[in-house]
């Protein structure tokens, strides 16, 4: 008996432990990636799906004039010692016309594990009643191995929270949640499921 309550305590101890663990490679590999950006935005290494499918690496700061026309998804990868620790994939084909835009962020330990991830899209409405233009946001944080836990936030383009319960916004709840239900979903758990995924052959 004694040793089965060890047992129990030693697999809570390891669940607790896995769960602060990720959330706290989380935060830290979100304050390096923000130091990066804004600091040493030279070590970003840029890559371009072009419309054929075929993705090449950026060799200028300007990706939409070196590919022209032909860009489809832009890639950004950072490394932390030489280990990829995140990679954000977005579609600017109409977000630098101002119709929307669409982005994902992954979040990697060391190790290849996906800690977290964020979504966020921009776009408008038809039917104004509610909002002129919805921005979508979404977080995933890694609690377990095989399991993300999800926080997700509606906003108008006054910068206020979206009430879906107000008789000016429950008509248009579902037509909005069937947008963002269209993101990508999150079936990958590491970086190589996630390079696999986007068929990026170089990521070791």
């Amino acid at each position: 008996m004694k040793n089965l309550i060890v047992l129990i305590n030693l697999c809570l101890f390891s669940v607790f432990y896995s769960q602060n663990s990720y959330e706290n490679g989380l935060r830290q590999t979100k304050l390096f990636v923000k130091g990066i950006f804004k600091n040493q935005p030279s070590k970003v290494i840029q890559y371009v799906k072009l419309t054929d499918g075929r993705i090449k690496q950026s060799k200028t700061d300007n990706a939409l004039e070196e590919f022209e026309l032909q860009w489809d998804l832009f890639y950004k990868i950072i490394r932390k010692n030489n280990k990829i620790v995140y990679i954000s994939k977005s579609d600017d084909l109409w977000g630098h016309i101002g119709d929307s835009k669409t982005s994902y962020d992954y979040y990697f330990n060391e190790e290849g594990i996906l800690v977290g991830a964020e979504k966020s899209l921009d776009f408008f409405l038809l039917d104004t009643t509610c909002a002129i233009q919805v921005q979508y946001y979404a977080l995933y944080q890694n609690v377990k191995a095989k399991k993300l836990e999800k926080t997700e936030m509606y906003k108008d383009d006054n910068g206020n929270i979206i009430d879906f319960t107000s008789r000016k916004c429950k008509n248009s709840k579902a037509y909005i949640q069937n947008i963002t239900n269209s993101l990508d979903k999150i079936t990958f758990r590491n970086l190589e499921s996630f390079m696999k995924a986007e068929k990026i052959k170089y990521y070791k």
